[in-house]
Parts: C-alpha cells; sequence; structure tokens
C-alpha cells in the first residue's frame, strides 16, 4: 500500500499485536512478523452518495454499525451494499472471504471477519491472509488487545490508528498448526462463555418479573375492599418550564428544578438543573416537599407513566403530575407508589392524544386504588420490599458475574498469546522457518516493471 511509510514508534499491545518490534521473549517455535509480511493490507471506501447507480446492488459494505453488530464475528450481511459500478467508480475494493477487518476511526477497535467477499468503508483497514496466518488466530489477536488497541491511534476525544502505525503493526506468531489449536480451543472456551452471558443476560427480566408478579399478588389480594381515587387521598400538582432566554429564571439559581427526563420508577435525588427565586415568583413553579410521587405525564419511550419518589425539594416542570401532602392516616405514599408501578401500562394507555400521547391532571386524580388497613398497607410493603431487594440482589450478583466473565475472557486471550492454551507440538514447523521461506519466495519472484507514464499535452 502506497502513502505515508510505517512509524518508527514501538508500542508494546496487551497481548500479540504491536507497533514495531517491542522486544520481550516469545514461546519456543514461534516469530514475530511484520503483519503486512503475512497479510495483504488494505482498506475500504464510500462511493459517491449522488450517484444512486452506485448504490443498493448485491455487493456488501461494511460500515461502522456493522462492525458493532458483529464484533468478534463472521459479518455475512450488510445493512447497505453497493454495485459493481459502485466499486469501479470509487477507490472501494472486492476483498476476499476471510479478510480480517479492523475499525480504525470514529469506533475504534470493531473487528470482524468477512463470511463472504464484501467491500468496506474507509473506516476499516483490512488484511487477507496468507499461508503464515490464520484469520481467526489474528481475529482473535485483535479483540485480545480490547479497549487498549485504542493506544495505537492518536487523539484523545476521537483517536484514529494511522496508516503508519497500521503499516508497523507486528505479531506474535505461532507455527501454523498451533494457531489452529489456539483458534480450536478459543472457539470451544468462548461457546461456553456465551453461554454464560446468555443465562446471565436473563436475569434483569426475571428480576423484573419476580417485582411485578410481587405487586400484582398483593394488590390482588387487597381487591373487594376499601378504594379511593388519587385526588381523594392527596393533593396533585404540577410545574412549569420557566421561558428559556430569560437569564434571572436561571442564572445562578439553587433550586433544584426536575423533568420528566429524571423518573426511572427510582429515586430522583439529583435536579435536571437549578432555577433561581424569580422562576418561582414569576412563572407557575412552585417548591415540592421531599416524599412527593412524581408521574411523568409525557415523554419520550417509556418514560411517560413512570413513577417515581422525590428524595429532594424540588420544583418540577409541566411533564410531572406531583403527588403530595398526603392523608396519611388513610395511606401510605410508598402504597401508593407500589400501585403506580403495578399499574404502569394501564397509566400509559389511558393517555389521550395523536403522535405523542399524553396524560393529564385528570386523568391521574380519578385512578382508583384499593385502601386497606394501614396495618395491612405495612404487612403488604414489607412483602414487597423484601421480594424487590431479592430481585435487586438477583441483578447486582449477575453484573459482578458477568465481570467475572469479562475478565475471565481477557485471561484466557491472555494466556492463548503467551502460548500456554494448548501444548506445543515439537514436530511443528518453527514459524521462523515458514517465514524465511515466504521471505526467500518474494524475493526471487520477478519484480514487475515500472512503465514510462504516458506524456500529457
Amino acid at each position: 500500500m502506497s502513502g505515508r511509510a510505517a512509524t518508527d514508534r514501538i508500542i508494546r499491545g496487551r497481548a500479540a499485536i504491536s507497533v514495531n518490534d517491542p522486544g520481550h521473549a516469545l514461546p519456543r517455535g514461534w516469530a514475530r512478523a511484520v503483519l503486512t509480511d503475512v497479510a495483504d493490507l488494505g482498506t475500504g471506501h464510500t462511493p459517491s452518495r449522488h450517484h444512486p447507480e452506485y448504490w443498493d446492488g448485491e455487493i456488501g459494505w461494511i460500515g461502522i454499525r456493522d462492525a458493532g453488530a458483529h464484533h468478534g464475528k463472521v459479518i455475512n450481511e450488510t445493512a447497505q451494499h453497493i454495485t459493481p459500478l459502485g466499486v469501479e467508480n470509487s477507490a472501494a475494493r472486492m476483498l476476499p472471504k476471510d479478510t480480517v477487518c479492523l475499525s480504525r476511526t470514529a469506533s475504534v477497535g470493531y473487528v470482524v471477519k468477512m463470511g463472504r467477499p464484501m467491500t468496506t468503508s474507509q473506516d476499516f483497514v483490512t488484511w487477507s491472509c496468507s499461508e503464515a496466518i490464520d484469520p481467526d488466530y489474528l481475529l482473535n489477536a485483535l479483540l485480545a488487545e480490547g479497549s487498549d488497541i485504542r493506544r495505537f491511534g492518536e487523539g484523545s476525544t476521537h483517536t484514529t490508528i494511522y496508516f503508519p502505525a497500521v503499516k508497523a503493526f507486528n505479531i506474535d506468531l505461532p507455527p501454523p498448526a498451533e494457531q489452529r489449536r489456539i483458534v480450536a480451543k478459543l472457539d470451544a472456551l468462548t461457546a461456553r462463555l456465551a453461554r454464560v452471558r446468555a443465562e446471565l443476560d436473563r436475569v434483569p427480566a426475571l428480576a423484573a418479573r419476580l417485582r411485578l408478579q410481587t405487586l400484582e399478588e398483593q394488590f390482588r389480594d387487597s381487591a373487594g375492599g376499601e378504594t379511593a381515587k388519587i385526588g381523594e387521598i392527596c393533593r396533585v400538582g404540577t410545574g412549569s418550564t420557566p421561558k428559556r432566554g430569560e437569564a434571572r429564571y436561571y442564572d445562578g439559581g439553587t433550586i433544584p428544578w426536575v423533568t420528566s427526563g429524571a423518573v426511572n420508577h427510582g429515586l430522583v435525588t439529583e435536579p435536571t438543573e437549578f432555577i433561581t427565586d424569580a422562576a418561582i415568583a414569576e412563572t407557575n413553579c412552585k417548591i415540592f416537599p421531599a416524599g412527593s410521587l412524581l408521574v411523568a405525564l409525557y415523554g419520550e419511550g417509556k418514560t411517560r407513566g413512570m413513577v417515581a419518589t422525590l428524595g429532594i425539594e424540588a420544583a418540577t416542570n409541566q411533564a410531572l403530575a406531583v403527588l403530595h401532602t398526603f392523608d396519611e392516616a388513610r395511606i401510605k405514599p410508598d402504597w401508593v407508589r407500589m400501585f403506580l408501578l403495578a399499574r404502569y401500562e394501564e397509566t400509559r394507555r389511558a393517555a389521550a392524544g395523536g403522535v405523542q400521547p399524553n396524560i393529564n391532571l385528570g386523568i391521574v386524580k380519578a385512578i382508583s386504588l384499593p385502601v386497606p388497613s394501614l396495618l395491612e398497607q405495612t404487612r403488604a410493603l414489607t412483602q414487597i420490599n423484601a421480594n424487590f431487594a431479592r430481585a435487586d440482589r438477583m441483578e447486582a450478583e449477575a453484573a459482578r458475574a458477568r465481570g467475572l466473565v469479562e475478565r475471565l475472557e481477557a485471561a484466557i486471550l491472555a494466556k492463548a498469546f503467551r502460548g500456554e492454551l494448548v501444548p506445543q507440538d515439537p514436530d511443528d514447523e518453527p514459524a521462523s522457518v515458514l517465514l524465511d521461506r515466504i521471505h526467500a519466495e518474494r524475493a526471487a519472484a520477478p519484480q514487475p516493471k515500472r512503465g514510462r507514464r504516458a506524456k500529457t499535452g
């Protein structure tokens, strides 16, 4: 590949990849090779978007999103495709099956292997492997660098691995037979880890189901007795958004102000921003006490209908209904919160409007809920809180286990590229012998003649 020459900087990687030769010792039979000596270096390009005839063809074109979705895997399908005309009229190149691709700009570090001949955008550097290096060995070697691969790049905010560094990539290379044994062992172990991850990924859904079942059981048991509407057992208010651009409402403000984006079925302890005394005095903003309940009247995604406890004294915007000043001789605020959690989907369905339906204060005030005795509420809340704590522990333990899996995978990869994962075979041809043969064959191959450039008039 033409362009700038390889850098002379030395950057040791986490495992088998480095920029230039870091000089550390290698296992018996291994050799350190410049990656471009054992794999053809390439990249891609984006055909002009101004030519629709270059797009929507049959040729796969790998972009950053494709690589993110298939990180560490084989990629056979892409979100966008180009035509032969797009290849002919751009710097994009058809690359062979099993080509390994590394994203080097924007989201640095995505690694995929082509499952069929494809092209890529210019965000990638690619290697089409020779007999000296197994593509899956290279794939795993790049994966083993993890986020540390960014150290090969430049720029703190937007890191890019430039071609002078790529051209200087060195790789610790076992004999081909040992490469295949390493790949087979890694495939077996990562398949087991993938099954563990799949089980751990089920835990949040199981925890959510436990919480919902607990709520359904407790409120089903409370049905048939006394009921009341929310507007009868507490006060329901809302706030507003002080006019943007009015500095006196925001500059130097010390009063916490909360929007619907802060409501996530939990405890709100951080304000969205701060407003001033003038905002309270001159607008519809009002300060609500800590312990109030917040119900999102509208919002993006699943926000609408969510409920949370206000953990601080704060004002709110108009997208929140604030339930406060409860008749605590009849009802516990936490009982109301749990009931609203239980009927979250029903509350969402009560919304009215077109493109973005909203809940209003009237709908919230009209919600009817069971009102058992305070003793029964206390007993039910004790059981609910116990099961919620159990669900929280399940999620926390799953998160810890997932962290252990990540560390275990990193340790397995590190062991693989230290030559400790599989036994070495003394009958394997040393990698250095194969590299010497490749170099000799290249040296003996006839060099292409450089023709004269045609004169232009």
